[in-house]
């Protein structure tokens, strides 16, 4: 009969559920288990559920651990979560959670049934219960007395004894007094068994309301926990017991949940209902308080009891200004500001769809000055009363880091409450030697004291570098095992970016390119619109799209560059426009209605040129000091000092004027000069200073190698330097190379290419029409940009070395002369049947050469031979016309050149100025590759 009853009850709860939807709790795969294995089959089939390994065995044993039934459609829902749970790294569900309800969360639940728990003394016991005697003494033996409807056990040669309602302490006096009595020299000692299986019927609310059958030592959370708990509009404050009609216990979870006060939570009896009422109030709390989440009230609840809910307020919250959100009598929202340190406010009571947001208070901190730079412990200090640079910086090599400027430090300190600040400037090598300085400055609450490296130096940059890699792994989410191109300094690269244009494009609105280890291609997700770019190997970290990503970057690290702890730590990696930069930004913020922005330039031979804050009492020396001093070139003598003088009235225009200073009075104190706001130092450098200014000598001298040169100084006295001319030096084939020339034929070779592109597409070189190919006509032109230039100067060596001053030259910084050797070979290049090279005779001619070389192709130009002479100069070999030479007037080193016939096949005239430069050039390219 009890089996049948449990397999109805088991029936009824599973009908009274869509079958998607069930879950079965650990308290009835126990109960499934105690079933025969056909029921058990008959019911996983019937109600789609996964039986577990071995299940089909029938176990009655009470220490057997039930196994969880997963639902086959569940199952393969959670299976396919967990195959993606490394893809789900952002929890995108925002909706608030009420307090409480995952304390039935079938996930983490760990509830058992409870057969094997201990019994209390107080039980009372009933029918089905199991109780175990031992008799020892002149007997021993052990017997399961099993208490039958009448609610007696047959005790062994004494009889039935009734213990139907009695205490568990109760039946053990009653059967051991009976044992004693009725059997002499044995004793008794009586445990409980297996108890008995009662039915509770759980309704309203719960999850899975049925009627349900569980251990009659079931309390009303075990309960709960068996209907699969509360549902979304289910009471945790109102759970009811009913018995014959009538409430016997109400139960608040929210006294287990938050006080640990379990006096509520009954023991059940056979035919009890647990009643879960409908959800009546919630409010909601966030912000800065430690539990965020929805919570249930009672009516009459107050402020002072939601904060006991959540546990309190968080240590950084402001509970002087708290919002409370509620519904007024319209159903509209309004807001309340209310102060929480004030007890009146903390009785307000609350109404159902209040919500109270707690704010954090400032991050910043009242009595704290912040030291940045560098230093070796960056960061924020306590501030106290007479507190000095020098408690901050007592050692210069303790706190200082070798590249710290000892000339030049700031203190940047606010003047208002608006925030807007002034700068005063110190010395650090004067506050640390002589505390009793004016250097030494007292510092005042909120004081940010920044201390740059010199000139442009920096300490540990793969560390901010790094900081920068991991901003763009995370905004692009780039992969860790991705290798990023060698020697990039992505700081500087955004900071360059983010100083030629204020106006930067969204970060996340850009790829970024980089470099794969194996080769080939990668797929990086740019955030664009969720669609996957692929960049090659080549589109490193600074290609043109990825770069663009950094000034965004470089902006949001600049705003809080003073305040972030982690970026405090790195400021000593900063170089020092970068640590200037925020500073800057302010004082232009600040300059408004009017006024003008605190700041200074400099530019010409200082170290480090920009503009810097214009500090209290600022002279030349402290805008010098700023740019990390003078460099070697610096002309003292003579500055000039640029100055927006005033905004006349009759032009509308700002009225310049220009100041010459002497710094080398300035320096001496001799001649002060206080700067203003917006004025520009210009420094010159000494003339003609350029001792870098060098000439190269390859070949047949002396003393080949690089020989510093002065302005004006010409190419004989630097031959004289290389000791002269060797024996063996062929004056005639001097090479003689200027960067200045190349630079020009480089740009006559650019116009030459568009020109005969524009041609070519107008087809205007020809009165009959191109007849050459398009293709081989932008082939050559392609072959024509790539030949490089060579740059070379026609010189009269000879006429040099005589002192012939109208053949001599200055030389230029960057020049080259090459002397080769004696050459005795004239060449025979271009459109002959077999291009070489032949010994020097006095009496061939250029005819005799051509013939040594098998004779003009068919397609040569005969018309147009021509000489490069070993000096570069170009002749024609005809006794005609005004710049002719005799045949008999070549040289050894000349190069004859028989160019092609440009009009056997189409009239392109200037094809005959293209086929001399190739020539020309690669001649000039082989003797400088000769040697």
């Amino acid at each position: 009969m009890l089996k049948l009853v449990k397999i109805t009850a088991f029936a009824a709860l599973f009908a009274a559920l869509p079958i998607s939807a069930v879950t079965p709790s650990p308290a009835m795969i126990a109960q499934i288990q105690n079933l025969s294995p056909a029921e058990q089959q008959r019911l996983a089939k019937q109600y789609g559920i996964e039986l577990p390994a071995g299940a089909g065995a029938n176990s009655t044993s009470s220490q057997a651990e039930p196994e969880v039934l997963i639902p086959k459609q569940h199952s393969a829902i959670r299976e396919q979560s967990l195959l993606n749970s490394d893809k789900l790294a952002v929890d995108y569900d925002q909706t608030p959670k009420r307090f409480g309800m995952a304390m039935f969360d079938s996930q983490i639940s760990t509830f058992a049934p409870i057969d094997n728990a201990p019994v209390a003394e107080n039980y009372r016991l009933g029918p089905d219960d199991i109780v175990l005697l031992q008799l020892f003494g002149k007997q021993n033996s052990s017997e399961e007395l099993k208490v039958s409807r009448t609610g007696t056990i047959s005790l062994p040669e004494i009889g039935p004894v009734n213990v139907n309602g009695l205490t568990v302490a109760q039946a053990s006096d009653l059967i051991v007094n009976k044992v004693r009595e009725a059997m002499i020299g044995v004793d008794a000692v009586v445990t409980m068994g297996k108890l008995r299986t009662i039915n509770i019927f759980v309704a309203g609310e719960a999850k899975t309301p049925g009627m349900f059958a569980v251990s009659a030592l079931t309390n009303v959370t075990q309960a709960l926990y068996v209907a699969g708990g509360v549902s979304e509009i289910g009471s945790l404050r109102d759970i009811q017991v009913k018995r014959n009609g009538e409430t016997v216990a109400r139960f608040d979870l929210y006294n287990l949940l938050l006080r640990g006060d379990n006096s509520g939570d009954i023991q059940l009896k056979h035919g009890d209902v647990i009643f879960v009422a409908p959800l009546k109030a919630t409010v909601e709390a966030t912000g800065e308080v430690k539990r965020p989440a929805v919570y249930e009230i009672k009516s009459g609840e107050t402020i002072d009891n939601l904060l006991s809910m959540v546990g309190g307020t968080k240590a950084g919250a402001y509970p002087q200004s708290v919002v409370l959100e509620r519904f007024d009598s319209n159903n509209l929202r309004n807001l309340l500001n209310l102060d929480l340190t004030n007890a009146v406010n903390k009785q307000m009571s609350l109404r159902d769809g209040d919500v109270l947001s707690v704010s954090a208070t400032s991050p910043r901190i009242e009595h704290q000055v912040t030291l940045v730079g560098a230093v070796v412990r960056p960061g924020q200090y306590s501030w106290r009363q007479g507190l000095r640079v020098t408690d901050l910086v007592k050692s210069f090599w303790a706190d200082l880091h070798m590249t710290a400027d000892l000339d030049y430090a700031l203190i940047v300190r606010e003047v208002n409450d608006a925030g807007d600040v002034k700068v005063l400037q110190f010395a650090l090598a004067n506050a640390v030697n002589q505390p009793q300085s004016a250097d030494n400055i007292e510092l005042k609450p909120r004081d940010l004291v920044l201390v740059f490296n010199y000139a442009e130096q920096a300490v540990n940059r793969t560390a901010l570098n790094d900081y920068f890699r991991k901003e763009l792994q995370k905004r692009f989410h780039i992969s860790e095992d991705v290798r990023w191109a060698a020697g990039q300094d992505l700081s500087a690269i955004g900071f360059s970016k983010l100083s030629e244009s204020k106006e930067y494009r969204a970060a996340n609105s850009l790829s970024v390119g980089v470099t794969n280890d194996v080769g080939g291609q990668k797929i990086v997700d740019s955030q664009q619109g969720n669609e996957q770019r692929r960049v090659s190997e080549q589109a490193t970290i600074v290609g043109s799209t990825g770069a663009e990503a950094l000034p965004g970057i470089m902006q949001h690290v600049m705003s809080k560059l003073f305040y972030d702890k982690d970026l405090l730590a790195l400021s000593a990696s900063f170089k020092r426009t970068e640590l200037m930069y925020p500073l800057i930004e302010k004082l232009k913020m600040q300059a408004r209605n009017g006024a003008t922005p605190l700041l200074v330039r400099v530019s010409g031979e200082v170290r480090v040129p920009g503009e810097y804050p214009l500090v209290e009492g600022a002279n030349l020396k402290h805008l010098i000091a700023a740019a990390s001093g003078l460099t070697d070139s610096a002309y003292l003598g003579r500055a000039e000092l640029t100055r927006a003088d005033a905004v006349s009235s009759n032009t509308n225009s700002v009225e310049v004027k220009n100041v010459a200073v002497n710094l080398d009075a300035a320096f001496k104190g001799d001649e002060v000069i206080q700067l203003q706001s917006r004025d520009r130092l210009n420094v010159f450098a000494i003339p003609d200073w350029n001792i870098e200014r060098a000439i190269e000598i390859r070949g047949e001298v002396k003393f080949p190698g690089r020989y510093t040169i002065q302005r004006g100084e010409m190419l004989s006295d630097v031959i004289e330097r290389a000791g002269g001319l060797s024996r063996n030096a062929f004056m005639q084939g001097v090479v003689y190379t200027r960067e200045s020339v190349k630079e020009r034929e480089r740009l006559q070779l650019k116009k030459l290419t568009d020109q005969l592109r524009a041609d070519i597409a107008t087809k205007s070189l020809s009165e009959a029409g191109i007849q050459t190919s398009p293709q081989e006509a932008m082939l050559m032109i392609d072959q024509l940009e790539k030949q490089p230039p060579v740059g070379r100067l026609v010189l009269d060596v000879p006429a040099i070395l005589a002192g012939d001053i109208t053949a001599d030259i200055p030389v230029e910084d960057g020049d080259l002369f090459y002397i080769p050797r004696t050459d005795y070979t004239v060449s025979v290049v271009g459109e002959v049947q077999h291009a070489s090279s032949h010994r020097f005779k006095d009496n061939m001619t250029v005819d005799d050469y051509l013939n040594l070389a098998g004779g003009l192709r068919k397609r040569a130009d005969e018309e147009r031979i021509y000489v490069i002479k070993a000096n570069g100069s170009v002749v024609i070999p005809s006794t005609k016309g005004w710049f002719a030479v005799k045949s008999s007037q070549l040289e050894p080193g000349d190069a004859i050149i028989v160019p092609v016939d440009t009009e056997y096949k189409d009239s392109l005239g200037l094809w005959t100025s293209v086929t001399q430069i190739f020539y020309q050039s690669a001649v000039a390219l082989a003797a400088l590759n000769s040697f």
